[in-house]
């Protein structure tokens, strides 16, 4: 508890900074500014929230839509779930979202966010419905207004995609009304965290909201931590009645230490079957004696992540009548990342007393420097219609992107191994040693630039008890990788092109005011593989491509006091790349000796299908639940190379069922009214390729207190209640019990 001893001061401190204020300010009420100067409805979702339960999206289709009349599976996290679970990160939410799991090779570095939804890895995150430029782009809770995860393949949207779906966070707006908040936080790790938050109408037309963040301590592994440094600005502008501008920008500053990969061993080895579930997984174990720390990690305390992420957006809204809508937008991202970092390729064993024990880990290093900017522009251009009884929003859209990515990656030879029980690593200090970074291993340049048209249609009829999507986008593109030490000509300039039509229907039936049953088939695709050639020395050129189907049901019962989204769904996937065997070359009267260098071939599908369902209701005042359940199959369907994969899972797949439960209680009287406690589990089962199941609880303890007309909120959190040793993802998830002490106040 000592590392709670600053935050415990850190809350006195805040207690007599508002003991301090002069009472009259606080006593005095701002004026505030008028709604109309925020939210132009066609395109906000401001106001349409119940709580945990949001009423409107997005997602569906750039532009504000009931969600009642989608014929997709959305999931929608609110500000004020967020908040409940205490989410810092865009990763801690999706512990409670259906259809979505953490586990991978490259997934859950420290902060990072790249997730599998319905068991196909979700490769790029988008913000404000802009694909963001880099696969490992981070996130903080205190920028999110909501996230919004449109389920299966998305390309009407989002253009290029996977196909298990989209995951679209939307950042905070300005408020109508002067609101500032501010809260510190911190852990028994050493984590401190401090936010504010404060909105700022300036007048009937002009309305602002900033956000600053910092955040730096220790993690639970060895060696690692975690400094952040969050700027946001926002600002809405009334340029007229019908007109809206809006702005914000982002800056996040980031330096780590990452937690290293779970210590593992080689399927030959022979502790691989003392390990869990024989996946090579050592942490926390005893292996024949030898003893592994649940925290251990063998890449030492110079281990550096940097990354500076920029984002900016620019959007006009403008009303020309009750017909017709337009909104276009400008983006600009940034991401520059820089990783040094050693890695572990293999650990070696040694015989004491007839038992196998872990001896050493092998050791190498790399230098990794990446710089990805991203230009998008957006334009929407809406239509409402009434005719013949029916009504008929129709959306012609367009999109352009350009994507600039330049990647300098060196690699050293092997480095002194770690010595299991040696206090003295020298693999440590030598990483530091830039004249040992000797093997270039890539100086990739690749810019690629998309364009993008959609027409989409939703048209109700049967007095709005029946809606119909119907809509269609066309994707355009060119890729341009230049890498000038690679050995071959492909490797050191390719070029591209992508060329897909990604249509959508679907239909909605009201049953009743509160019930609606809905179908949809949608198609997505992912690109063209990127500096792969076939045995003929040719670029691949196939689109990877999905392909889903969808059918649900939705609730909002008892003024949205039971909210419901049940879906049975299946996504395929095609052209998916392997590399060819000797075999194959042979067979296509090839000679091994001259086809040299990797080549590939697009022969490979796969398969996921299953439900999910989304469950909230509000059983009394004061008393919520949030149920998610999804039980998912993804398996491989065809892959010549290894017949024997096939019914497989996929590579690094999640587990087949998954679930989460979430409640809370405030009370609502007597002598402990203020009090809140919520109770959280999370499940997952341990049918995954390459991580074991856990079931892990959390709860909090909350009290409201009005200090001085102030109202302040003390919390305390305890994040695995059970103290599991488990891992969720391939590195940083798995934390020990965790306690941290939060302090809030509105001013």
């Amino acid at each position: 508890m000592k590392h709670l001893q600053p935050l415990l001061c850190g809350g006195l401190a805040l207690a007599a900074a508002l003991m301090a204020a002069p009472r009259g300010a606080a006593q005095t009420p701002p004026k505030p500014a008028a709604d109309e100067a925020i939210v132009l409805p066609e395109f906000n979702v401001s106001g349409t929230n119940d709580g945990w339960v949001a009423t409107n999206a997005l997602t569906g289709t750039r532009t504000n839509m009931d969600l009642r009349d989608l014929p997709r599976s959305m999931q929608v996290m609110t500000s004020e779930f967020l908040n409940d679970i205490g989410a810092l990160t865009l990763t801690d939410a999706t512990d409670y979202m259906s259809g979505i799991t953490n586990i991978g090779g490259q997934d859950q570095t420290n902060d990072n966010n790249t997730y599998q939804v319905r068991g196909f890895r979700q490769n790029k995150l988008y913000r404000n419905g802009q694909r963001e430029p880099f696969a490992g782009m981070l996130y903080d809770s205190a920028t999110l207004d909501r996230v919004e995860v449109l389920k299966g393949p998305s390309s009407l949207l989002a253009g290029v995609a996977e196909p298990g779906g989209m995951v679209n966070s939307i950042s905070k707006a300005p408020r109508p009304r002067r609101e500032t908040s501010l809260s510190i936080r911190g852990d028994a790790w050493g984590m401190r965290r401090g936010e504010i938050d404060t909105s700022q109408p300036i007048n009937n037309r002009l309305a602002t909201r900033f956000v600053f963040v910092r955040q730096a301590g220790d993690g639970w592994q060895d060696f690692a931590f975690s400094n952040r440094s969050v700027y946001y600005g926002a600002l809405s502008y009334k340029l007229s009645e019908n007109t809206r501008y809006n702005a914000n920008l982002e800056y996040f500053d980031y330096v780590a230490c990452p937690p290293s990969p779970r210590s593992t061993v080689a399927s030959t080895s022979p502790l691989n079957a003392l390990t869990w579930h024989g996946n090579g997984d050592i942490n926390g174990l005893n292996l024949n004696g030898t003893y592994i720390p649940w925290g251990f990690n063998p890449l030492g305390p110079n281990n550096r992540r940097v990354e500076h992420i920029f984002r900016a957006g620019n959007q006009i809204e403008h009303r020309f009548n009750q017909t017709f809508s337009l909104r276009v937008s400008g983006n600009f991202g940034r991401m520059h990342r820089n990783d040094l970092r050693l890695s572990g390729t293999q650990i070696t064993t040694r015989v004491v007393n007839g038992l196998t024990v872990p001896a050493s880990d092998a050791l190498s290093s790399t230098n990794d420097d990446e710089t990805v900017n991203t230009y998008t522009a957006q334009g929407d251009f809406v239509g409402k219609f009434k005719y013949w009884g029916l009504t008929h929003q129709a959306i012609l859209g367009g999109e352009y992107i350009d994507t600039d990515d330049i990647r300098i990656r060196d690699n050293t030879p092997a480095l002194t191994a770690y010595v299991f029980g040696a206090t003295d690593q020298p693999a440590w200090v030598q990483m530091l040693d830039r004249s040992r970074y000797t093997l270039p291993n890539s100086r990739l340049h690749a810019h690629a630039r998309r364009r993008g048209v959609s027409f989409t249609n939703v048209i109700g009829a049967f007095e709005e008890r029946v809606h119909l999507m119907i809509g269609v986008r066309h994707d355009e593109g060119t890729i341009i990788n230049r890498n000038p030490i690679a050995t071959d000509a492909i490797g050191k300039y390719q070029k591209v092109s992508e060329n897909a039509n990604s249509p959508t229907v679907g239909g909605v039936y009201r049953v009743n005011e509160s019930i609606s049953v809905y179908s949809s088939t949608s198609r997505s695709f992912a690109g063209v593989p990127v500096s792969a050639i076939d045995m003929f020395g040719k670029p691949l050129d196939k689109q990877v491509e999905g392909k889903g189907y969808d059918v649900g049901i939705k609730t909002s019962l008892f003024k949205n006091r039971v909210s419901l989204n049940a879906a049975g769904f299946q996504v395929d996937q095609i052209n998916g790349t392997r590399q060819v065997s000797t075999a194959e070359i042979i067979a296509a009267g090839l000679d091994p000796l001259v086809v040299s260098g990797a080549r590939s071939t697009q022969d490979v599908s796969a398969r996921s299908r299953g439900w999910e369902t989304d469950f909230m209701i509000k059983v009394v005042d004061g008393y919520q639940i949030a149920v998610t359940y999804t039980n998912l199959h993804a398996f491989v369907t065809a892959n010549k190379s290894n017949p024997a994969s096939v019914g497989g899972p996929v590579a690094q797949g999640p587990g087949r069922e998954s679930w989460s439960f979430f409640h809370k209680y405030d009370f609502p009287s007597g002598f402990l009214k203020g009090l809140t406690l919520t109770h959280s589990v999370v499940f997952r089962d341990s049918r995954r390729p390459t991580v074991p199941g856990f079931t892990r609880q959390d709860a909090s303890l909350s009290y409201r207190a009005t200090i001085l007309n102030r109202k302040v909120t003390f919390s305390i959190r305890e994040q695995n209640l059970t103290d599991l040793q488990y891992w969720e993802g391939f590195q940083s998830r798995g934390a020990p019990r965790t306690t941290s002490l939060s302090v809030s106040t509105r001013l």
